[in-house]
């Protein structure tokens, strides 16, 4: 199994580095903020020369779309006359390590005379987003021999690497759902590892760990703390009080570092309050949109959710499965109550990619039912040949995102942002840009 786990890390890290398309959006100077901290010991990025100046705003939180403010500096602003970065800085902290690695290789995000280096910034988000998701890969390869045999285990592994948006957007570069992808699939791997007994001397300090840095990384990372804070209390309720103890504690530095660096206990970014129920007309493109639904992109989970269901009856740890699926769901509720549910110029269902370490986990679970029923055998090869098509396809659909740029240009051409209506046109898809050609030109 070990030696599994090391080539299916090479493999899947080499793909990643090689797929060409990449992106700095709103993860742009997160890298920028590591290397400071590094380096001159301060999370204020005043010593930079950035392409435009950089104004006082209201809120340090994300912009609405489009954006009203100068597109190139839009991920920061000023707080009390110092210049900070507003998107979640989990991950920037988190990458200070490597960061730090990459720094004594000769890779800076800026020069001397504080010139900014993006190739610097470029260079390391994509590598370390490679890193990060081959090793996620590896940790459900790990997750799923836990229940599964080598064959099957091997499949579920490679089809999250290459079949959901790990491929065509965590691994590109540094998202917050990058480290949050990571660290959730840890999660994963020791709660299913405390069911089964497989993970021995399981302490809930590591599990509370994790999952507070889910949120220090990402406001989203608030469904794993609630879901999972709930499961301990209900089901392993001897491990509560140390559970409890660590998540204050990380949540207290959480408060403490805003307070210092942005002079708020909850930094603006956690509050936003843009979420409408009136939204939730927009589950069906959620689900079903040609250009971000998500079983458009990610199609083999509908199969998933097929095996959960008929195999029902020989389903294992049931709980955890209850767990999982509360989540999944609970994320695409969230995604559909936020007036930018299609997550701006990005490939696919992005803001879904949160949940997956939980639809993994479930994909485990299913597959683990089917294996251990042994009445209803007969439509077996018809089963499997509609899995390996869907995950197929899926592979085609996000590997287009990794190696076309077509599809990264389609977002401007349609001027998604202005016209969220386009990403319903089923004449236009996303994932067809290239194949069908863009006109290369905004519609009026």
């Amino acid at each position: 199994m070990q030696r599994i786990g090391l080539w299916l890390f090479a493999v899947t890290c080499v793909v990643f580095i090689l797929s060409p398309v990449w992106v700095l959006a709103d993860n742009n100077y997160s890298m920028l903020l590591s290397e400071n901290i590094i380096r001159n010991h301060s999370v204020y990025l005043n010593a930079y020369q950035f392409p435009e100046p950089i104004q006082a705003s209201e809120r340090c939180a994300s912009h609405p779309v489009p954006l009203q403010s100068a597109f190139l500096t839009y991920q920061l602003d000023r707080v009390r006359g110092n210049i900070v970065y507003c998107y979640p800085n989990g991950t920037s902290i988190l990458s200070t390590p490597f960061v730090a690695l990459m720094n004594l290789m000769g890779v800076h995000c800026y020069g001397k005379d504080g010139s900014l280096i993006p190739s610097g910034e470029g260079k390391i988000q994509r590598l370390l987003a490679a890193l990060l998701m081959a090793g996620f890969t590896v940790v459900v390869f790990h997750t799923a021999t836990q229940m599964l045999e080598a064959g099957p285990s091997l499949i579920v592994a490679v089809g999250t690497a290459f079949g959901t948006q790990v491929w065509s957007t965590a691994s590109r570069v540094m998202w917050s759902q990058t480290w949050l992808i990571f660290l959730g699939g840890l999660a994963a791997y020791y709660m299913l590892g405390r069911e089964t007994g497989r993970v021995k001397r399981a302490h809930p300090i590591a599990l509370a760990t994790l999952i507070s840095w889910m949120y220090l990384v990402r406001p989203t990372g608030a469904i794993p703390v609630l879901c999972v804070t709930i499961y301990v209390f209900l089901f392993w309720r001897g491990d509560i009080i140390a559970y409890s103890l660590t998540g204050l504690a990380w949540f207290a530095g959480f408060v403490t570092y805003s307070w210092l660096t942005f002079g708020k206990l909850i930094p603006d970014y956690y509050l936003d309050s843009r979420t409408d129920f009136g939204n939730l007309k927009n589950l069906p493109a959620i689900l079903f949109s040609p250009s971000r639904g998500l079983f458009v992109f990610v199609p083999a989970f509908a199969f998933v959710l097929y095996l959960l269901f008929r195999y029902r009856e020989t389903l294992k740890y049931r709980r955890l499965a209850a767990l999982a699926l509360s989540m999944v769901i609970l994320q695409i509720l969230m995604v559909s109550l936020w007036p930018v549910w299609w997550g701006g110029y990005s490939y696919g269902p992005r803001l879904i990619a949160d949940a997956l370490p939980w639809m993994a986990l479930l994909a485990i679970l299913g597959l683990a039912a089917r294996a251990a029923d042994t009445v209803r055998v007969s439509p077996a090869r018809a089963e499997i040949a509609i899995a390996l098509v869907l995950l197929a396809l899926g592979i085609v659909i996000n590997g287009r995102g990794a190696w076309s740029f077509s599809t990264n240009d389609w977002n401007p051409v349609y001027d998604i942002d202005r016209h969220p209506e386009r990403l319903n046109d089923w004449s236009h898809p996303q994932f067809m840009a290239g194949i069908i050609p863009l006109p290369y030109r905004n519609h009026p």
